[in-house]
């Protein structure tokens, strides 16, 4: 039974979060990363240019959070209703599997990729981050990254795991999957599959169940109707393990993760995001 005095705390505090930054802002966005907030701040200053100010990014800790602030807060801020309250949800893999249990309001979007990350898995900005670290020609860091080429095949060997990491994530949520480590089925030498990684992994969940292959047929009708190529349906998380390990590969140099991360923030097309600003700036103006 959850403890009263600690809901009570839980909602007090996030009521005083919220009320501190709100009236900073011309619009307030709450996202499910906590900790991340000054990546989502580059990213919607970016996207929204100078459009609106945006003081404070709140990251509330998951999608069922972000769902409580929603329900609390509501779309707008109540001292001041010209200020309006937008959550952007990972897609995740509700699209295919727990539709019923999204919010349809246009406030609330849930991004079409699985999330934030998919759309840092940029050409152009991975191609500028390498050029740095081989100091070539762009026409010799295109053909080194060869980024269409990685892209495809790390799409098309991940995409087989995760129409089974959704099956697991929608029957057996108990069951670690994408949570798994990425490297469980990456080989950090390169960035791709390594050897069994998916078939070992498929013969632990037809033991849980011998029909689940059937199973996940289903999913992929469902994912097909949305999307013609897997990309949205991979963790962008994993997506950018892959490529950090293939850039580090191909260019023999041993570079932080996190200044890699960072320069795709902000250099990935921001254009990708189009839909989201749509969204936001029809709520703006309602």
């Amino acid at each position: 039974m959850e403890n009263t005095d600690e809901l009570m705390y839980s909602s007090e505090a996030k009521a005083t979060e919220y009320l501190f930054f709100s009236d900073l802002n011309d619009i307030n966005i709450f996202v499910e990363d906590k900790g991340k907030e000054f990546e989502y701040e580059t990213i919607f200053k970016r996207l929204l240019g100078k459009e609106y100010k945006i003081v404070k990014i709140l990251g509330v800790g998951g999608k069922v959070e972000l769902k409580k602030y929603f329900n609390e807060f509501g779309l707008v801020n109540k001292d001041n209703p010209k200020i309006k309250n937008i959550y952007i949800a990972d897609g995740d893999f509700d699209w295919y599997i727990y539709q019923d249990e999204m919010i349809e309001n246009p406030n609330f979007i849930y991004l079409e990729t699985y999330n934030i990350e998919n759309y840092f898995i940029d050409k152009k900005a991975s191609e500028k981050f390498a050029k740095g670290q081989l100091k070539c020609s762009d026409n010799e860091v295109e053909l080194k990254v060869d980024f269409d080429n990685w892209k495809n095949k790390i799409v098309k060997q991940a995409s087989r795991l995760f129409f089974y990491y959704c099956y697991v994530k929608k029957e057996y949520p108990q069951e670690k999957s994408v949570s798994r480590s990425p490297y469980l089925f990456i080989d950090e030498k390169d960035g791709y599959e390594k050897p069994h990684a998916f078939e070992d992994y498929k013969k632990y969940i037809l033991a849980l169940n011998n029909l689940a292959e059937s199973e996940v047929e289903k999913i992929k009708i469902s994912y097909y109707k949305k999307h013609n190529n897997e990309f949205n349906l991979i963790c962008g998380k994993f997506l950018l393990e892959s490529l950090y390990c293939h850039i580090r590969n191909i260019t023999g140099i041993n570079f932080r993760k996190d200044d890699f991360r960072w320069h795709l923030i902000c250099d990935f097309d921001i254009r990708k995001l189009g839909y989201v600003k749509e969204r936001i700036l029809v709520a703006m103006d309602v």
